[in-house]
């Protein structure tokens, strides 16, 4: 297990003080793997009296600067200003023909919900007919009858 004299002046950093500073890149080493790092000879620090690890500045950040940030730009992203503009005017095009497509959606779920309502009405009105002409049937079921002769006659 090497072990590295520190130098007078030199700061150091615990394993978890490390994970924190390289958490910015855009692959993060765990305190996990800069202790097997440390324990494998990979990276330079010492163990204090008490067992735990310290590992030299200087280490930490030659990583940070070796390991790569993640870059932003998606492969086949356009490079040049005059790409991005017209990149940007597509763009533009295409939320011009969305909001025309939602003003039309909104246009036809509008006539939907009246014409829905219409009928709504308009089924009301007919249950409430065959309501009322149930209970006229069902009165004159219930009259008695005349004969047709007292029914000419009025008597």
């Amino acid at each position: 297990m090497p072990t590295v004299e520190r130098e007078p002046g030199e700061d150091v950093y615990t394993p978890a003080e490390a994970e924190r500073i390289l958490a910015r890149t855009g692959k993060p080493i765990t305190e996990r793997r800069i202790r097997q790092m440390l324990q494998a000879g990979e990276l330079e620090g010492y163990r204090d009296g008490s067992g735990r690890w310290h590992v030299l500045q200087s280490e930490v950040h030659r990583l940070r600067d070796e390991r790569p940030r993640e870059q932003e730009r998606l492969p086949g992203a356009p490079e040049s200003g005059s790409e991005l503009l017209e990149v940007v005017r597509a763009l533009e095009r295409e939320i011009g023909r969305l909001e025309g497509r939602l003003e039309l959606e909104e246009q036809t779920e509008s006539t939907l919900r009246e014409e829905r309502d219409r009928l709504a009405a308009e089924l009301e009105a007919e249950r409430a007919e065959r309501r009322r002409l149930a209970e006229r049937l069902e009165a004159e079921r219930d009259r008695p009858r005349r004969g047709f002769w007292s029914r000419l006659f009025g008597g």
